[in-house]
């Protein structure tokens, strides 16, 4: 296996029938012939899906590798692509990307590469397969002029029977819609534009001629712009997504339906999105007009990957997984509505001081790389036990390094309120933090820094119940 540059092991899926076959599906870089790991070399490393078994002993048989695709061009390094997943329809699912440089020569790097416009390669395809690497009966490509492409290209001028959808640019990740069955994908822009797909099977989404529904580029393949190209279910431009409030955003990752039941009605069929540029995780609605708004926000840049929703001590949350750092796995569990609600104001009143006397509201200061949780109903500031949410005013002091303090219900990743703060300052913010954790009325506080310790404050202004 190649790890350099954006290669290794770039995506697995478990069967759906893993209890009777323990199968698992591995989507990989593979050191091919054994020609080391170079870049600009359009026959050596290849991106690879495997399946293997994965037995009670939790470790994977090599033995029992069946290579399902291989030889999937990996020139430059990047634009893997790297999602695999089993569809509802039972058929296996991969999202394949650029390879970051035009393998064949005749066009560049970024956005002057072309390669989408080969349909006899699986680079920048979405590709569906059955899970023995056969070719489903539904396929959109088969018949006169096409070819299977799972040991590498085809002869050019042919069309891979392999695809499913074409012309992305890295789709880097995608789902399901929970309703239908559509295939929802997540495809990273170049330098302006990122956008949401939807692929019911056939379409060409028009990367490079097209960036969402923005001229890319207009020369060589693009001139004259292909017809019939399918214009994104949603996009947004680099920056500030328009009805949410991080700055810096540009590279869209991981996509998650919310499940009908887990969360208030309100969010039912919602589709999450994320951004790994601007550390935020976004909604959209189930219908347009798709305006999106803030889930989660200041998680940190370079982080948010993938979101998937699993079982929780809560019920149902939402997981995701961030890269920078070392990368974590975080939890998510459900936003409480606001409906229904009345907000109490009281005079502030101060509830948690790390610099008062060793206790459950006092000492110590918070560590490098711990967590700690406080209970904010009761004494001493008469929050009512049944309360919700607490408004509040967060206060960071006596830091000895620069870091950040993030703050939740207790027995989640807390990501409702960030402080970010240098060696020495003092920072405050405003929150309502939710009250919905295990146990109940208390909130997390989780230190972002590798060294020293910082003090807490927490003053409450009031409550909702």
């Amino acid at each position: 296996m190649c790890s350099n540059s954006e290669r290794g092991l770039l995506g697995v899926a478990v069967d759906p029938a893993f209890a009777s076959n323990n199968f698992i599906y591995l989507y990989y870089t593979f050191n091919k012939n054994a020609a080391g790991c170079p870049t600009s070399n359009a026959t050596s490393p290849v991106e690879r899906i495997s399946r293997f078994t994965l037995p009670g002993t939790n470790v994977v048989d090599p033995a029992s590798k069946v290579v399902l695709l291989d030889g999937v061009l990996n020139f430059a390094g990047n634009h893997n692509g790297g999602q695999v997943r089993v569809g509802p329809d039972g058929y296996l699912y991969a999202g394949i990307g650029d390879g970051g440089c035009d393998y064949a020569g005749d066009s560049g790097c970024g956005g002057a590469n072309d390669a989408s416009r080969d349909r006899n390669i699986l680079n920048e395809k979405i590709v569906r397969i059955a899970t023995d690497g056969s070719i489903p009966a539904t396929n959109p490509f088969q018949g006169s002029g096409t070819a299977r492409c799972n040991a590498g290209p085809a002869s050019a001028g042919t069309i891979c029977r392999e695809a499913f959808g074409w012309g992305f640019r890295n789709p880097f990740r995608f789902t399901f819609r929970l309703t239908d069955g559509m295939l929802a994908v997540n495809d990273v822009g170049q330098s302006a534009w990122e956008e949401i797909d939807l692929v019911p099977g056939g379409g060409d989404y028009g990367w490079p001629c097209l960036e969402g529904s923005h001229p890319n580029l207009t020369t060589g393949k693009c001139s004259p712009l292909p017809p019939n190209l399918v214009g994104p279910y949603f996009e947004y431009p680099h920056g500030t997504i328009p009805g949410t409030s991080p700055s810096g955003c540009g590279a869209i990752t991981g996509g998650a339906f919310v499940p009908p039941g887990i969360w208030p009605s309100t969010w039912d069929n919602d589709y999450l999105f994320a951004d790994f540029n601007c550390g935020g995780i976004f909604t959209l609605p189930p219908s347009p007009p798709l305006n999106a708004s803030d889930l989660a926000t200041g998680l940190g840049t370079s982080t948010v990957v993938e979101l998937d929703f699993g079982p929780s001590p809560v019920g149902t949350s939402l997981y995701y997984t961030t890269y920078g750092s070392g990368g974590q796995v975080r939890r998510i569990d459900a936003p409480h509505s606001s409906a229904s609600t009345e907000f109490t104001t009281i005079a502030p009143c101060r509830m948690v001081d790390t610099r008062g006397s060793n206790g459950p509201l006092g000492g110590p200061a918070l560590a490098a790389n711990g967590s700690r949780d406080f209970p904010l109903t009761g004494a001493p500031c008469g929050v009512p036990a049944d309360a919700v949410a607490v408004a509040t005013k967060l206060t960071v002091m006596g830091a000895t390094s620069a870091g950040s303090m993030r703050l939740g219900p207790a027995g989640t990743t807390p990501t409702l309120a960030t402080i970010s703060f240098g060696a020495g300052q003092t920072r405050a913010n405003d929150a309502t933090l939710a009250l919905f954790g295990t146990p109940a009325g208390t909130v997390t506080a989780a230190s972002g820094f590798a060294s020293g310790s910082a003090h807490l404050i927490i003053d409450v202004t009031g409550y909702y119940r």
